[in-house]
């Protein structure tokens, strides 16, 4: 296959593209991203023209995206354009001057499709069955309700962060009136889509780039420690603590809270409006940063018709695990091995570890990733590991269990990693120190009792009593090299379980 997709996002605000590979194994990886902020729907006003300067700058950053097309060699193009292009009452004559200029031939999508290709870029990458999603734009806002994951309903307002700018706060200064005055417009406009009363208490899953600065907002507030968006999470009354940060004073302060960039600060306040109309409108409490929108979902629409493969991944956890082993060009056999013997002695000692679903599903992230840092380098890979964890594309963790697997897949050689679980105690306590501890012994034996690599393991059992675990193997060649490593974690296990350790081999040809 080895094919090149490039998706490009042509919005009210900013104009963005991705360059995805999608390899003969079908595993995927991003090659390029860039990001323009050309203002586009800047003066439409009412009679909906695009205006020249506007046009000028996306047809600008149109051309770098195609040389950047053409360097990186793309087989395939999908441009998607929204709001600005899609009221503009002058859209032909721009998407002309585009087409004859570059080449590119602009799909100009509903609302209800832009909503629906956010979606597809929401639920492929993040673990939920039930949310409110809202994409604040430009130049429109989509709302849809996802129901068993699926898309229940969905709806597109014509106003977005530029827009409502323009009509609500076009001066220097916010004035609280004005902001009240826009507070009360957003609340007549849900009040107009019915469903909403049925999406009550509901997480909003919320995507977009004023959402995107709310998060980072709060993480500089908390001093956050790690660096990913994507399903970073905060809670309604963080969000009303920002929200009372840019609702008041001028935009040129907006622009200097940390976390906020500049070319984003001037329409920042009309953007948050929506999230925290819509949150109060719904009571909801929870909001979950969603890293991925429509280029994303275009891309998963595009990648799973080319793969034959149903539109919603099943699970996205294990989706983006296989997709990091091919990219890493891990061993799968014996990861998959690892995983396997690490859960059966999980599954063996639950009366000792009292640990549940949520942990057995880390345990099985882990054991699959432990490996990860030899893509770098053999020497010192579970320090790699470490950091690859947290910052490679691993969907379907919450961030406080992708640090637990970081610290997992760092210390699956030794318990010594040198990585102070300590910085990190906004996201993980002394209890789930413990759980990564307990977890870690698993994955150290059972990668000891697979250390040739050749599967000579074939299943265990244990047997507890009152001061001892015996566990016994049944193998199909000798495997006293495996024992003996595995027994090398015995002080470990005894220290954590209060139980010594006795390992045995059965076997059979």
């Amino acid at each position: 296959m080895n094919k090149k997709l490039a998706i490009i996002d042509l919005g009210s605000n900013s104009v963005r593209m991705i360059i995805m590979k999608i390899y003969e194994d079908a595993s995927y990886k991003m090659i390029e991203q860039v990001k323009e902020m050309v203002r586009l729907s800047e003066g439409m006003g009412e009679e909906r023209t695009l205006k020249a300067l506007p046009m000028e700058r996306t047809l600008n950053a149109l051309k770098l995206f195609k040389r950047l097309i053409d360097v990186h060699k793309v087989d395939e193009v999908f441009p998607i354009a929204t709001a600005a292009v899609r009221i503009a009452r002058n859209r032909e004559l721009f998407l002309e001057k585009v087409q004859k200029e570059t080449g590119f031939v602009f799909d100009v999508i509903s609302g209800e499709e832009e909503a629906y290709y956010g979606y597809m870029g929401v639920v492929n990458t993040i673990k939920f069955t039930d949310a409110l999603m809202i994409d604040i734009g430009g130049g429109s806002t989509e709302l849809a309700w996802i129901e068993n994951k699926k898309l229940k309903k969905a709806v597109s307002l014509p106003y977005g962060a530029v827009t409502l700018t323009e009509m609500f706060l076009p001066k220097e200064i916010i004035e609280s009136s004005a902001v009240k005055h826009l507070e009360s417009f957003m609340k007549k406009q849900f009040d107009k889509v019915p469903w909403l009363k049925e999406v009550q208490g509901l997480p909003v899953v919320g995507l977009g780039g004023a959402i995107r600065t709310l998060a980072k907002v709060n993480k500089h507030m908390i001093s956050f420690p790690l660096v990913s968006l994507h399903n970073y999470q905060i809670t309604f009354q963080e969000v009303s603590t920002i929200y009372e940060k840019i609702n008041h004073g001028t935009k040129a302060d907006v622009k200097r809270i940390p976390g906020v960039k500049k070319e984003r600060g001037d329409i920042l306040t009309a953007g948050l409006v929506p999230i925290m109309s819509l949150m109060e409108h719904t009571e909801a409490k929870q909001l979950i940063i969603s890293g991925n929108g429509l280029r994303e979902g275009v891309f998963y629409k595009k990648y799973l018709d080319i793969t034959d493969q149903n539109h919603l991944i099943a699970d996205v956890l294990f989706h983006s695990i296989e997709n990091l082993l091919a990219n890493y060009d891990m061993n799968k056999k014996h990861c998959y091995h690892v995983k396997d013997l690490a859960l059966a002695l999980f599954d063996e000692t639950k009366e000792l570890h009292h640990l549940g679903q949520e942990e057995r599903r880390l345990l099985t992230a882990s054991a699959l990733l432990h490996d990860i840092g030899m893509y770098i380098d053999y020497y010192n890979h579970h320090k790699h590991g470490f950091y690859l964890v947290l910052n490679s594309v691993l969907n379907g963790l919450r961030n406080r269990e992708r640090l637990m697997c970081a610290f997992i897949v760092s210390s699956h050689r030794e318990m010594k990693f040198r990585e102070d679980w300590k910085n990190y105690t906004m996201l993980i306590d002394k209890n789930d120190y413990d759980i990564i501890r307990k977890l870690t012994v698993f994955l150290q034996m059972a990668e000891k009792l697979d250390r040739g690599g050749y599967g000579s393991v074939k299943d265990l059992y244990c047997t507890i009593t009152h001061d001892k675990v015996k566990v016994r193997l049944q193998a199909d060649h000798p495997v006293d090299l495996e024992i003996s490593g595995a027994m090398k974690f015995e002080k470990c296990f005894e220290k954590i379980f209060h139980k010594s350790l006795d390992i045995q081999a059965s076997i059979f040809h």
